[in-house]
């Protein structure tokens, strides 16, 4: 398979199994608490294990994987945003049977895609 479109599988599997665990986790940790604020900061720490795990698997670098984090978070995103709507308007239930949680839940998602490209870009080596 081509490798662009490996890492746009990667990001709609991420995406899959992530509004899985925020289905049935989300309702519990967004309640406010101190549990809710760990949960975030943790969130931003995720691409730490994950980008230099899939740049093993991929036979890259952590400091070549801007692009292909750029390539796995566009879809995912996109997934997300359109999960958002759907949820926040009463038709499906993927992230919460509220829109409000739906919000919190897929906001969650889209910071945890924002820190891929943070993580991607503080680690990125510009080619001489």
């Amino acid at each position: 398979m081509d490798k662009k479109l490996t890492f746009i599988l990667i990001g709609v599997i991420f995406w899959a199994l992530a509004a899985i665990l925020m289905h049935f986790v989300g309702p519990i940790v967004f309640d406010g608490g101190l549990f809710h604020i760990g949960f975030w900061i943790a969130n931003f720490f995720v691409p730490v294990v994950f980008i230099p795990l899939i740049a093993k698997l991929t036979g890259r670098t952590k400091h070549d994987m801007l692009v292909p984090t750029c390539l796995m978070v566009v879809p995912a995103m996109a997934l997300d945003s359109l999960s958002i709507t759907l949820d926040s308007f009463g038709k499906t239930h993927i992230y919460a049977d509220t829109p409000v949680l739906a919000g919190v839940t897929g906001g969650f998602l889209l910071f945890a895609f924002v820190s891929f490209i943070i993580w991607a870009l503080y680690w990125h080596r510009a080619e001489a």
